[in-house]
Order: C-alpha cells, then structure tokens, then sequence
C-alpha cells in the first residue's frame, strides 16, 4: 500500500487524487509501481539498520507526556484520537525541541531521511503549506531519521526549509510512533491539533490535496 490516510470516522477524508497522473495507465502503473518499492525498500532499510544503533541514553528521545497535557487521560499512542506520544529531540542547528512545548499550535509532524525518494517528492508541498498557513499557527516540525547534522542542513538548505528540524538518532522516536503503518516506511506524517491530540495521519508522500485534508483538521476554522 503506496499511501493511507487515517481520520475519525465522521471526517474521514475521500482518498486523495495524486496530481501529475493523468497520462495513460501504463505510465500510471509504472509511477505507482515505484513508489510503493520505494517506500517498501525505505522501510526495510531503516527497519534492519535501526538493530544496529544503540539506544539513545542521553535522554534524548521519547519522554513522559506531562499529565496536565494530556487532556484525553489515556496513554499516548500513535493513533488518531490519542494524544500525541512526547519527545524531546536535538535539532541540527544544535538545540533541542520537545513536541508537548507546541501545545497551543496545530503540529503537522513529518517523518523523513534525506535518502528516501518519496520524502524528497512530498517535501516541497510542505513547505508551500508552511508558507500558505503559518500565519494560522501552523507548526511543521521534520523529524530526520539517523542522518548526520551536516547532511540534514544541506537537505534543508536545498529545499529552502523554514520549519523545525530535528534528529531521531537512535530511531527510538521512529519507532513508537509506527512509522508507516503495515508497509513500515517513511515518508510517514501526523495532523496533531493545538490541545495534543492527533487527528489524522497519513503514510507515503502528501500531495496538497492530502496536507489540505489533514490541516482542515487542525487549523483554526479549518484552515479557511
């Protein structure tokens, strides 16, 4: 499965449209048929290669959600509905930034690698829809998978990101928060709105249809 997109049954979206597909069905078949290998193979790749990284033990990583931000009274899973699993992570810059500090402002959170085609086709969507509703609240925060600092700022200085960036090291985040469901691949991406709570989530690359669908979740007025 190239994509799926998860939303509380009263609002669950219709199945986007991918643009730029309108040729014949062979050449349809053929983009299909790639972008599920590559999300496959991205997700095989960071599967194996996370067994070989040492758990992170310098508390970076997942951390309790404090009780008085959790405003479900259930333990934070990965689900729409739940509140969104916290974690305090380093950026490549040199800071550090933890999910909860953004409660008040709808998050749209992405998972991603510098290696995977899928995240480099979806990236410049999210920054066209970081540019449109920023002024809205709209937070975007990029969570990179065990790539090295310099490699992340020269990804975001190609594709001219404004939003936060920072580093899953040790692939513990990545990991509790079920990256790409079924197929287990990145790009993978959750609507979380401003009280914590995740609202929508979708797996493989966003076209703008999709970010649209999930914001209208989030944003105040639904992002209009």
């Amino acid at each position: 499965m190239a994509q799926q997109i998860d939303a509380p049954a009263e609002e669950q979206p219709e199945g986007p449209r991918r643009r730029g597909l309108g040729g014949s069905g062979g050449v349809r078949s053929v983009i299909v048929s790639f972008a599920i290998l590559a999300i496959i193979v991205g997700g095989l790749w960071y599967w194996e290669r996370r067994a070989d990284i040492a758990i992170d033990d310098s508390g970076y990583g997942v951390v309790e959600l404090p009780a008085a931000k959790n405003i479900t009274g259930r333990k934070p899973v990965a689900e729409v509905g739940r509140a969104a699993p916290d974690f305090l992570l380093e950026t490549p810059q040199g800071g550090t930034l933890r999910l909860s500090d953004l409660q008040g402002q709808p998050v749209l959170l992405n998972f991603w690698a510098t290696w995977c085609p899928p995240c480099r086709e979806e990236m410049p969507e999210l920054v066209a829809a970081y540019k449109r509703y920023r002024a809205q609240g709209l937070v975007i925060v990029a969570v990179n998978l065990q790539e090295a600092d310099e490699k992340v700022l020269e990804f975001a200085l190609e594709f001219g990101l404004a939003f936060p960036l920072v580093i899953d090291r040790s692939s513990q985040v990545g990991e509790v928060w079920r990256l790409g469901g079924p197929v287990r691949g990145i790009p993978t991406s959750y609507f979380i709105d401003a009280s914590g709570v995740i609202r929508s989530r979708y797996f493989g690359p966003m076209p703008e249809e999709a970010i649209e669908e999930g914001l209208a979740l989030i944003l105040p007025e639904g992002g209009g």
